[in-house]
């Protein structure tokens, strides 16, 4: 950002102006507190303002500061108090408006980055070096969180000073909110569409329609004891918005990642999980009418991959078994000599018919799309 420092200046001279001009709002209201829970003291942004001196210097330091937050937010970490935070929300109000989309993009990364080291918790969650009993505390305290229950006090002193600290942030109404992984485990986790907002406004079109997206898409977890836990038609949506973005922006931003995303529910539409099916177990019917009208609609669909898709899967479905036979012979066995079963044989021929890439990587490199707002690369040994 060293090219933008003069804009930096000018611009921040403006908003400090203007916000010198602007009457004062109320106080905010305090937060209740939480027995047992470390006192949360949330700044306002008055606070904040009334600090903030509009002398010609102050401009220039703030310019500097501008350049310096990803500094600032990388000394965020899992000892940090939400002012810290508060205080960076600050500075990137008045910064984001003089980067440029590239910029802009880089501190969002860093700022997502600042948020996971914030909320970060081992030692009440880690299920080799936990007590038990601690285990089961925490369980039963975010339960009660997400459920919006009052939460047991006994449960709530067995856990460590931190996460104590996270869960009072949580009953003050912060931006922070337990997040259900499923199978019984829980986590911290941020708003990603309010940590979205902040920033999608100084980013390009294409930027803002991915971040925009993923913010959404990736608020609740998608997989949850080997399950999907979205609808058949939100599925469907999210593939149709991953194939139109790709042929709306074929150099736009991230579009391999797109294209990873636009797979990855090619594949799980066509071929469930392992708890998650829209056929019987033979392929041969849907198990509720309107999913079949759903493909159906996919197939009209012009200039489509998913079109294509949903054509072959309906002749597919078609097919007698000895048409399947002859279509996609199919060994009984694996090539590690195992024998395959009736329900195995029937998605080893789909998947000669369909020919998506499988999402189940067990080597290599594999890009990680379901967290956060950018995807992530995972490396397997």
């Amino acid at each position: 950002m060293q090219k933008t420092i003069l804009s930096l200046a000018i611009g921040l001279s403006f908003l400090l102006g203007m916000s010198a001009c602007q009457p004062k709002s109320d106080a905010s209201s305090k937060s209740n507190e939480a027995k047992d829970t470390e006192q949360v003291n949330t700044p306002t942004p008055i606070e904040k303002s009334a600090a903030t001196s509009n002398k010609p210097t102050d401009s220039a330091l703030d310019a500097k500061t501008c350049l310096a937050l990803n500094k600032s937010m990388q000394k965020v970490d899992d000892t940090s108090k939400i002012d810290t935070i508060y205080e960076i929300q600050k500075q990137l109000t008045a910064c984001l408006p003089t980067a440029n989309s590239t910029e802009a993009l880089s501190l969002l990364k860093d700022y997502q980055a600042m948020y996971g080291r914030f909320l970060a918790i081992d030692s009440d969650i880690n299920a080799e070096n936990t007590d038990p009993q601690v285990a089961q505390a925490y369980y039963d305290v975010m339960s009660a969180l997400e459920m919006g229950e009052q939460v047991p006090v006994e449960a709530l002193n067995k856990l460590s000073p931190r996460t104590r600290y996270l869960i009072s942030l949580i009953k003050s109404d912060a931006d922070v909110r337990a997040r259900n992984l499923g199978e019984g485990f829980y986590t911290f986790a941020h708003d990603l569409q309010a940590m979205a907002d902040i920033f999608i406004p100084y980013l390009r079109p294409d930027q803002k329609a991915f971040i925009g997206r993923m913010a959404k898409d990736n608020q609740e977890v998608f997989w949850s004891d080997a399950a999907v836990t979205i609808t058949f038609d939100e599925l469907i949506e999210r593939a149709i918005f991953w194939e139109d973005y790709i042929q709306r922006y074929p150099s736009g931003y991230a579009v391999q990642d797109a294209k990873v995303l636009l797979n990855l529910y090619r594949y799980v539409i066509f071929f469930g999980s392992d708890n998650t099916r829209w056929t019987d177990n033979e392929i041969r019917e849907f198990i509720k009418p309107d999913y079949k009208q759903m493909i159906v609609a996919l197939t009209k669909r012009p200039n489509s991959i998913l079109a294509k898709d949903a054509e072959n899967y309906l002749n597919f479905m078609a097919l007698s078994d000895s048409e399947r036979q002859e279509l996609y012979p199919a060994s009984s066995t694996t090539e590690d000599g195992y024998e395959l079963n009736e329900w195995e044989m029937v998605y080893y021929r789909l998947n000669q018919a369909m020919q998506i890439p499988s999402i189940w990587k067990n080597d290599g490199d594999n890009r990680e799309c379901l967290e956060g707002l950018f995807c992530q690369t995972e490396s397997f040994d």
